[in-house]
C-alpha cells in the first residue's frame, strides 16, 4: 500500500487516500516502531529533525507492514543499484547502461538514488518505489530479495524467480558465436569469458553446439580470473585460428595489443577475434573487430518501464536478442 504524504496531520495528496485511512497507517507505523504519530509524518516528509537511527526505524516498520510512503516527493524515486566504483570500466557495460537507465528515467520525470554495492547496506535506510540492478554480488541479491513490496528489475535471467528480468540469453549467445565461427570454417576455436554466471552460460553455449556440429574438441575456454597474457598465449600456442572474447569491450582491446605487440601475431591471418560489444568501442579498432552486441538502450528503456509499471502480481521476463555487426577481424577459412 503506497502511502500519501502528510504535513501537520493534514493530507497532501488526496487522489487516492482519505484522511483517515492515512492516519489509520501512521499509528499502524508508530505503534510497530515505538514513536509517536508526529515522527512517523516527519519522516514520511523527509524531515532533518528526524535522527538517523529514528528514521531507519520508522522505514524499516512501514516496509514490514507492507506500506510504501512517498517520501518527500510526488514523483516516484527509482534506485538504481550498480557495483562498486573500483570494478566499474570506464565506457563498459555497467556504465554505459546506466547512463540509458538515467537518460530513459529522467524523459519519464522519476527521481534517481545510485547505490553502489560497496554501500548496498544503506539501501535498507532509504525509501524507493522500486529498484532496478546492475550489480552481482550476493548480499546485493539477499538484500534485494527483501525487498517483496517493491517492484526490482534485474538486468539478467538469473534471478528471474524473485525479480522482474530483461536480459539477453547468454546461452543462446554463446551458441550464436560458435555457430558463426564454425561457418566460417574454424574447427579450433578458444572462449576467453567473465567469472560470473553470464559468462560460464556464454562459454557453455559455445560448447553446446560445436559439441552438436560435430567439434572434435570443446573449445577452449579460459576465465577471466587468471592473467589475460597467459590466456592468449595459450590460445596461440593450442594452435586455434579463432577467439572469442566476451564481457567487455576493454577486453578486446588488451587481447588486440597482447597478439599484435606481444606475440608478433596479425590479426585476422593468424588469429580471428569475435567480441561481445557494448558501447561499441571495437568498431574503431584495427581491423575493425566483428561482435555480438546487446541493444542496451532498448533493456534500459524495457527496465524503467516495468519499475515504474509497479506490478507486483506477477514477474516478467523479457528476453532481447544480440546483433551480430560483421566486420574484418574473421579470416573464413576453407
Amino acid at each position: 500500500m503506497e502511502i500519501p504524504l502528510m504535513e501537520s496531520g493534514i493530507l497532501t495528496d488526496m487522489e487516492t487516500r482519505n484522511k483517515n485511512s492515512a492516519a489509520a497507517i501512521l499509528e499502524q507505523v508508530a505503534g510497530r516502531a515505538q514513536v509517536s504519530t508526529g515522527t512517523v509524518s516527519r519522516v514520511f516528509n523527509n524531515s532533518s529533525l528526524v535522527p538517523s537511527a529514528t528514521r531507519s526505524r520508522v522505514l524499516r516498520a512501514a516496509r514490514e507492514l507492507g506500506f510504501r510512503p512517498r517520501i518527500g516527493v510526488r514523483n516516484k524515486q527509482i534506485a538504481l543499484v550498480t557495483e562498486s566504483p573500483d570494478r566499474t570500466v570506464m565506457g563498459g557495460y555497467v556504465n554505459t547502461m546506466t547512463q540509458y537507465l538515467c537518460f530513459a528515467l529522467s524523459r519519464e520525470g522519476a527521481g534517481i538514488t545510485m547505490i553502489t554495492e560497496d554501500r548496498i547496506g544503506n539501501l535498507e535506510d532509504c525509501w524507493f518505489d522500486g529498484i532496478i540492478g546492475i550489480a552481482w554480488e550476493d548480499e546485493t541479491i539477499r538484500i534485494l530479495k527483501a525487498f517483496r513490496n517493491l517492484p526490482v528489475v534485474w538486468l539478467s535471467d538469473e534471478h528471474a524467480d524473485s525479480f522482474h528480468c530483461v536480459y539477453v540469453d547468454a546461452h543462446k549467445t554463446g551458441r550464436i558465436a560458435g555457430e558463426y565461427l564454425w561457418n566460417r570454417g574454424h574447427r579450433k576455436i578458444a572462449v576467453i569469458h567473465d567469472n560470473d554466471y553470464i559468462g560460464f552460460n556464454r562459454a557453455e553455449g559455445m560448447r553446446r553446439i560445436l559439441d552438436e556440429l560435430g567439434a572434435e574438441t570443446p573449445p577452449l575456454a579460459f576465465c577471466n580470473d587468471q592473467p589475460l597474457h597467459l590466456a592468449v598465449k595459450r590460445v596461440m600456442d593450442s594452435g586455434c585460428t579463432a577467439v572469442w572474447v566476451t564481457g567487455e569491450d576493454m577486453k578486446s582491446v588488451e587481447v588486440y595489443w597482447l597478439v599484435r605487440e606481444l606475440l608478433g601475431k596479425r590479426i585476422p591471418e593468424d588469429l580471428s577475434i569475435l567480441g561481445f560489444e557494448h558501447p561499441g568501442m571495437t568498431g574503431f579498432l584495427c581491423p575493425a573487430q566483428t561482435s555480438l552486441v546487446s541493444p542496451l538502450r532498448e533493456i534500459a528503456e524495457k527496465a524503467v518501464e516495468l519499475v515504474l509499471r509497479d506490478d507486483l502480481k506477477k514477474l516478467e521476463k523479457i528476453e532481447y536478442p544480440v546483433q551480430l555487426i560483421e566486420r574484418n577481424s574473421i579470416k573464413n577459412l576453407p
